[in-house]
């Protein structure tokens, strides 16, 4: 029976629970002299607003509100339930604060003749997650020394800052932008600890966009499936749906990444969007993302270039009205001209986009073929879907590929039909793993107990074949010497933080019954006797 890799056990209760979980903690500045000066009801009511808009941006964005501390908040990302990207909705909830408190302070000086202020620090690593009964209530708590550094790095934040660890830069890197705030010697400490600010989440940040700016390894595998998608845009000639399906890490982004890099030219149009995780109440947010790289539009560029760009873009589709412009402009977020859609409520708005949308992806395709590429569909969101579907019953008669990947628990409504093609990824060969350490480790072999090491944990996982190598790399665990690597096979045993989140919320999303046979398993091994199983989990026949 197999199990997830190098899972162990997790208890349901959530008592002494380790979790790899992200920390995010506030404080307003100069708290205590504004008590001091304007008292205590004013002090509540600052309390009360700055609260309930951070409260709000850590809900939008996943994350449980555990204490509020006077003049601050302790929030978790990954608890009750993991978090595959926790770290980086910490830093979006985090900015967002920053921004919607810098939006309201002048309203808050006109009240309470104050303009409020945050220090805000986030980090990530591992916690024990317990129950603490005070004797007079019981509620779950994180314990760890994670929490002890945000509070710390929290208090060195310049005012109006996100300060983020080292530990949680590694987590998000290449996905937001930063600066260095210092080394700090913090008591019971015996080495510096390095911040961060966070200045920005980058556009379209993914774990593979991250993986793309870092430079991404030699290709090894799916020679097979590359060569059904070089073969289907050969022969296009209508719509063809490729539906790319396999769990988390296994390829399919890179799949996508090596395909498209090859037929990117000005005869093919190739266009992309990204579902996320935490944008499933946004309407065609992977659309947006699409209509944003037609009409290259730079952020920060100035809305009458952005109008421009879009007539002329309409223009050239045979899609001209002011309607259509006004659709696109709110689309984009920006502000729409001369009232275009005065008379339409917020309903038609979403219909009529989707159907603005389909027209500019077939008009296009009367010009040159289109390949659309659609990342993470269990993500997808209602009105981005509705507009699939909508594309996959038209069977436009252009040369439209529509290739997107999704992980196996969510299924499309237009899977099955004329068209549409599931391709599945299965793991990747053991000489396939080998041969991507190799490459990451820059030598041509490794050390037998090393390869049986990596190609065991990661069971044909391509993200996890190169987590693995690079954690073992970061901590100078596998090191080069004059006959080639040597390891400390001591200090292997433990999982990448990244790896680690990547499984637990994919044992979160097992039905209770599935987790629990999980968690007695994780007791017995990675091999046991399922009949033995069966009696622990039901008892003798």
């Amino acid at each position: 029976m197999a199990l997830l890799p190098g899972v162990g056990l997790l208890k349901g209760s959530q008592e002494g629970e380790h979790r790899q979980i992200t920390v995010l903690m506030t404080d307003l500045v100069d708290f205590t002299a504004f008590v001091e000066g304007s008292g205590e009801e004013a002090a509540f009511a600052l309390v009360s607003h700055v609260s309930r808009l951070s409260t709000a941006a850590i809900h939008r964005h996943g994350g449980t509100v555990k204490n509020f501390t006077g003049d601050g908040i302790l929030a978790l990302f990954g608890t009750p339930h993991a978090l595959e990207d926790g770290p980086l909705r910490a830093c979006r909830a985090a900015l967002e604060i920053q921004e919607q408190l810098a939006n309201a302070s002048e309203a808050i000086q006109s009240e309470l003749g104050i303009r409020p202020q945050l220090r805000i620090s986030v980090t990530s690593g591992p916690v024990v997650l317990g129950a603490v009964d005070s004797g007079e209530s019981t509620g779950v708590t994180a314990h760890g020394d994670i929490v002890n550094l945000a509070a710390r790095l929290q208090n060195e934040a310049a005012p109006g800052t996100v300060v983020m660890s080292e530990a949680m830069l590694r987590q998000v890197e290449g996905m937001v932008e930063t600066e260095s705030a210092g080394l700090f010697h913090f008591k019971g400490k015996s080495e510096p600890q390095a911040a961060y600010r966070l200045i920005a989440v980058r556009d379209q940040a993914s774990r593979f966009n991250a993986a793309v700016a870092r430079g991404l390894t030699s290709y090894i595998g799916r020679d097979n499936e590359l060569a059904i998608l070089e073969r289907r845009l050969r022969d296009l000639n209508a719509l063809c749906v490729l539906d790319i399906v396999g769990d988390p890490g296994i390829g399919k982004s890179r799949l996508l990444h090596e395909f498209a890099s090859r037929y990117r030219t000005e005869r093919i149009a190739v266009i992309r969007g990204n579902c996320s995780a935490d944008g499933q109440q946004t309407p065609f947010l992977p659309l947006i993302e699409v209509v944003r790289s037609w009409l290259s539009v730079i952020p920060g560029r100035r809305d009458d270039a952005i109008l421009q760009r879009v007539d002329q873009e309409l223009k050239r589709l045979n899609s001209w009205s002011p309607q259509n412009r006004g659709l696109l402009l709110h689309l984009l977020g920006l502000e729409v001209v001369d009232n275009a859609l005065a008379e339409l409520d917020g309903t038609l708005i979403g219909a009529r986009t989707r159907d603005l949308l389909l027209r500019l992806i077939e008009e296009q395709g009367r010009l040159s073929p289109v390949v659309l590429l659609l990342e993470d569909l269990h993500w997808i969101d209602s009105a981005s879907e509705e507009l699939l579907l909508r594309a996959v019953e038209r069977q436009p008669a252009v040369p439209l590929m529509i290739l997107h990947t999704r992980r196996p628990e969510y299924e499309p409504p237009w899977a099955g039909r004329p068209g549409v093609t599931e391709m599945r990824l299965a793991p990747l060969s053991s000489s396939e793993s080998l041969r991507i350490a190799q490459v990451r480790f820059g030598v041509d072999k490794l050390p037998d107990s090393l390869a049986r090491l990596i190609v065991e944990k990661a069971e044909g996982n391509a993200l996890f074949v190169e987590e693995i190598a690079s954690y073992l790399i970061e901590r100078g665990t596998v090191r080069r010497t004059a006959s080639g690597l040597a390891y400390d096979a001591s200090a292997v045993a433990a999982l990448p933080a990244s790896v680690q989140l990547l499984l637990t919320a994919r044992v979160d999303r097992l039905p209770p019954e599935d987790r629990e046979l999980l968690q007695i398993a994780a007791i017995m091994g990675r091999r046991f006797d399922p009949s033995l199983l069966a009696e622990v989990m039901y008892g003798p026949e």
